[in-house]
């Protein structure tokens, strides 16, 4: 390869960084939006919590079985066509539920959720899977600042709805101006992504599904060197010890993360205290932390690497959810909150990174680990619901240190292919 081959190739995956990161973005705006408007659903339906949940569960489910046909999804059509067809599905879906809401048709409105759900699910398996492949190949990781852009652009939208609230805008108006932008946003960013799997490959990849049986795979003249050797003839990511392993480290943060989202005011103003308000500026302040540490995460990530990031995540984790538990000072419940969204903050973008890792395989092993840390982000704070319903919120928390020190403990699955033993502090 000459210079010029390299430094084009250089600009490529730069341009291609970039164009993933908008998708992050943009993406995330998306499914903000539909969380800024819950109050004024409710309201305009006139509708119980239970109902609410249901709808929750509905779009939830659909997340779940979009998740579930990713492997195959993306496999097929490529990440770049599959974020382009699933972003207007997601601009038709969601603009169709919030007119459907408005017409006192919630069940019919629950069913084009779900179709978001499943389009959205599968959209973000398809971004994660293209942001992998650019990270490798601009040779630094990117993973994290990808997740950030996701974060802020679903903090973002969360003030446009806010906005569109004080104004009375109408949610049907609201979300269809929003998410007609938001498309066009999507299809102009992936004219840099590429339409496939990883960086330099032009192999057409088998098939495959990230819950079907074997797939058999034809080995390739030039696989790369993380990936030499023969081929598995039935290669499934479900009886890959590491894959699963790397899923169970992601689904541990996202726990985390996720029952900080649904719980966390709830907790302290229950089990502390708090007036609402506070309550909500705690929680901003776990996403902020988590925000932030996204963003610094490339330099974090090339200076220590993926198993000290890990493990001090993991750390951070347990000492911010023990501080929020045991200690009922005020000082506690910020530096519980700051120090659980820092911690949370790596888990499943490096969980995401590191399934990539074997480029033949990179689209079914994303796929599985993201299935795996989605249904843990999605379902797992249900559970914690139900415990502390039980026990009480704060007591309800315990099984996020339990699964932080898990992941503390095979944080060394994740190790970077080519890592030498410094990385294994």
């Amino acid at each position: 390869m000459t210079t010029s081959d390299a430094a084009q190739n250089a600009r490529s995956a730069q341009r291609w960084t970039i164009g993933v990161l908008a998708v992050f973005a943009l993406l995330g705006a998306g499914f903000g939006s539909w969380l800024s408007r819950l109050p004024a659903v409710r309201d305009h339906l006139g509708a119980s919590t239970l109902e609410m949940s249901v709808f929750g569960l509905t779009l939830a489910l659909g997340s779940l079985t979009g998740l579930i046909f990713s492997g195959r999804t993306v496999t097929r059509l490529g990440p770049q066509l599959t974020l382009a067809i699933g972003i207007i599905g997601q601009a038709i879906a969601m603009p169709t539920a919030a007119a459907l809401f408005w017409a006192h048709l919630p069940v019919a409105a629950a069913a084009f959720l779900a179709l978001f759900g499943i389009m959205f699910a599968t959209s973000d398996v398809a971004m994660n899977v293209s942001g992998a492949a650019a990270e490798r190949a601009l040779g630094k990781p990117r993973m994290p600042l990808f997740h950030a852009a996701y974060s802020l652009g679903s903090v973002s939208s969360m003030g446009l709805g806010a906005l569109a609230e004080a104004l009375k805008i109408p949610v049907p108006l609201h979300l269809s101006v929003l998410f007609v932008i938001l498309a066009i946003g999507v299809l102009l960013a992936l004219r840099v992504v590429p339409n496939v799997a990883h960086s330099g490959d032009a192999e057409q990849l088998p098939p495959t599904s990230v819950h079907t049986g074997p797939i058999q795979i034809v080995p390739q003249p030039a696989a790369p060197a993380e990936s030499t050797g023969p081929a598995p003839r039935a290669y499934t990511p479900w009886r890959d010890p590491r894959i699963l392993i790397i899923g169970l480290i992601a689904m541990s943060m996202s726990l985390a993360e996720g029952t900080a989202s649904d719980w966390l005011p709830l907790a302290l103003t229950d089990g502390r205290g708090f007036a609402n308000e506070t309550a909500a500026l705690l929680l901003g302040a776990f996403f902020i932390s988590m925000t932030a540490t996204r963003v610094a995460g490339s330099w974090l990530l090339t200076r220590f690497g993926r198993v000290v990031v890990l493990r001090g995540g993991a750390l951070l984790v347990i000492l911010g959810v023990v501080l929020t538990i045991l200690v009922p000072d005020t000082w506690a419940s910020i530096a519980g909150a700051v120090l659980w969204g820092i911690g949370c903050a790596f888990g499943f973008p490096v969980g995401v990174s590191a399934a990539a890792d074997n480029p033949r395989t990179a689209v079914r092993d994303v796929a599985a680990v993201s299935a795996i840390a989605y249904t843990a982000y999605l379902l797992g704070p249900m559970l914690i619901g139900f415990l502390g319903e039980h026990f009480g919120l704060l007591q309800a928390f315990w099984p996020i240190v339990v699964f932080a020190i898990i992941a503390f403990i095979f944080a060394g699955t994740a190790r970077e292919p080519a890592a030498t033993g410094a990385d294994a502090r």
